[in-house]
């Protein structure tokens, strides 16, 4: 379910310690808990979806259901296996994409946390990744739903370079 998500974060931690020769132990660990709390910043859509958006569906009844008992893992189970019931999604989509991308190029210019500066990177690098996957699952027109605009071939592979270029200038910024 996660697997993927979970070793793009970890191996951006490895590269984020080494690119900033970290040698202070507090920092690695924030470094660590910010990449892989990063993983789930797009899962806050499903949470998004169940208390704002439809709140009286079957799909929120049990997602807030989940967030009452505290139940982190079924939740995320849940949300994974009816993740096509949410059509619109919010943080999902190459709108919130495009401004996680300014948000991170923000964060990362300031003198913030470094564990909150590899929340931010994990998480961009999280949306690129999902990003592909609906590509890959045919559906890109759902993750462009807010931008109304064309998805030819040469559309997306441009946005991706666009991406990636965007990411690596984050490392370069960490």
């Amino acid at each position: 379910m996660y697997r993927i998500a979970l070793l793009l974060s970890v191996t951006l931690a490895i590269v984020l310690t080494a690119l900033r020769v970290e040698k202070n132990v507090l920092n690695i660990i924030l470094i660590f808990t910010g990449s892989l709390l990063g993983t789930f910043v797009l899962d806050l859509d499903y949470i998004i979806h169940a208390y704002f958006v439809d709140p009286t569906s079957e799909f929120s009844t049990m997602i807030k259901g989940y967030v009452k008992h505290k139940d982190v893992h079924n939740l995320l189970a849940y949300a994974h296996l009816h993740k096509d019931n949410v059509p619109d999604k919010t943080l999902n989509s190459g709108l919130f994409q495009i401004v996680l991308a300014g948000a991170t190029f923000f964060v990362l210019s300031s003198s913030i946390n470094v564990g909150i500066k590899a929340l931010v990177v994990s998480a961009f690098l999280n949306s690129i990744y999902r990003f592909w996957e609906v590509y890959m699952q045919g559906k890109v027109n759902q993750w462009f739903w807010s931008l109304k605009v064309g998805t030819n071939k040469g559309s997306i592979y441009g946005y991706t370079l666009i991406l990636v270029v965007a990411f690596l200038y984050t490392l370069f910024l960490f």
